[in-house]
């Protein structure tokens, strides 16, 4: 089942944010980042739950971009637990985004991935994305 989050979603959403970096984020610092999301329109976090278990989380934020004359919907974040992995819960969790997206009235549906997730980039091609810019980063801090 896919819906949106809730503030008891908190834990079992920051494990998979955790595994997703391979770190141990500041657990305060998450959950004030997680409840100020939940709060904002730009913001939509969908989960999706078996058996009482969330296995899997998008986030995706939603805002009016200048270079585009439009909101873009842009994914976050996109983690299924490692266990149920293959079995079409990335899948479904983009599918719900992009409803999402479009009821939102979204010009435009993106996603950054890591370079190092050469399985990500080829998810997202198999679900119709294409890659057509360059991403350059620097780290401040």
């Amino acid at each position: 089942m896919i819906r949106l989050a809730v503030s008891a979603d908190q834990p079992e959403i920051y494990s998979l944010i955790c595994a997703l970096e391979e770190t141990s984020f500041p657990q305060e610092m998450f959950a004030w980042g997680f409840y100020t999301m939940l709060s904002s329109a730009s913001h939509l976090l969908l989960v999706a739950e078996e058996e009482g278990q969330i296995i899997g989380l998008l986030h995706l934020r939603m805002e009016f971009q200048l270079h585009h004359c439009g909101t873009v919907a842009e994914i976050m974040e996109l983690i299924v637990s490692r266990e149920v992995r293959s079995k079409g819960i990335g899948a479904a969790l983009l599918k719900a985004a992009r409803e999402q997206a479009i009821q939102h009235h979204c010009i435009q549906f993106e996603v950054t991935s890591n370079q190092k997730r050469k399985q990500a980039h080829r998810f997202y091609q198999r679900e119709g994305l294409e890659q057509t810019h360059i991403k350059l980063t620097e780290a401040l801090l």
